[in-house]
């Protein structure tokens, strides 16, 4: 019968990179929710209902233990035919027999020597025979030896080169893996209604933060005008981006006496008066 991952497997794998993914959940709630799911997905393959970042950590993660499932019941399959055909077939010499008639062989031979022709079967064997025949059976088994050790050898080389394959296609799930992390979206402002990536985000705190201003300003006007209007921003990345640029350009080109040490009156008077109806 065909394994399935779901019932028959016993565990999964939790990847050291989804901590990333865990720590961008706004909440122990919804970490609390995933982990939940992802139990619910790898025993019993259920897809319970998420919303927000927590979906989209469980579709990168669903993906993942799908395919080390998948891996799993591929290498059940593989061990259940090998040990119906009787494990690994013996060993053919160069005219097609197997070892064991190829021992039968030289059992024969061997007492066709020790039985020549007009010599009585109960005379004593001579010693030069006898150490003759006890050197050519050392030198059977060490060639058996040497056989034996070079198909080890060899097994253990395809092993390791598929070892090393396997742990290049893991790098390359990982690095996917990480990329995905960086478009989680994540809810900010007063209201929680202004959705940005990771990587929007740091981007342009990065920005503010070489000319001087505060992100978070920008996003608790942005939020609260929205709130105020009822309406929904579907690219607030976009907006914040263009005020970003406007105040820039103001700052940098105000002359010294004109600037007022930390006063931003300016620029709230800007932003407060901004007519964001043309974004919509």
């Amino acid at each position: 019968m065909a394994k399935n991952f779901h019932t028959d497997n016993k565990a999964f794998m939790l990847y050291k990179d989804w901590e990333d993914i865990f720590q961008a959940l706004d909440s122990s709630e919804e970490i609390g929710e995933l982990v939940m799911a992802l139990f619910a997905y790898a025993k019993r393959g259920e897809t319970p209902k998420l919303s927000g970042g927590t979906k989209i950590a469980f579709l990168m993660m669903r993906a993942a233990i799908e395919r080390d499932g998948i891996a799993w019941e591929e290498m059940c399959a593989q061990r259940s035919e090998c040990g119906k055909k009787g494990g690994r077939p013996k060993k053919s010499d160069e005219s097609g027999n197997t070892d064991e008639k190829a021992e039968q062989t030289a059992a024969s031979a061997d007492n066709a020597e020790e039985k020549p022709q007009d010599i009585n079967d109960t005379a004593e064997k001579p010693k030069a025979f006898s150490q003759t025949k006890r050197f050519s059976e050392k030198a059977k088994k060490a060639d058996k030896d040497i056989d034996i050790d070079k198909d080890k050898d060899t097994d253990k080389d395809i092993d390791k080169d598929k070892d090393t394959e396997k742990e290049k296609e893991k790098d390359i799930d990982r690095e996917k893996d990480t990329d995905v992390a960086k478009s989680v979206v994540k809810s900010f402002g007063t209201h929680k209604n202004i959705m940005l990536t990771s990587e929007q985000y740091n981007e342009l705190e990065s920005r503010c933060r070489s000319v001087g201003l505060s992100l978070e300003s920008y996003i608790s006007k942005l939020s609260q005008w929205l709130f105020t209007k009822g309406r929904h921003c579907t690219d607030p990345y976009r907006i914040i981006s263009g005020w970003l640029d406007n105040d820039s350009k103001r700052k940098t080109a105000a002359k010294p006496k004109e600037r007022q040490g930390c006063d931003l009156s300016w620029y709230d008077d800007f932003a407060m008066n901004f007519d964001l109806s043309k974004f919509f």
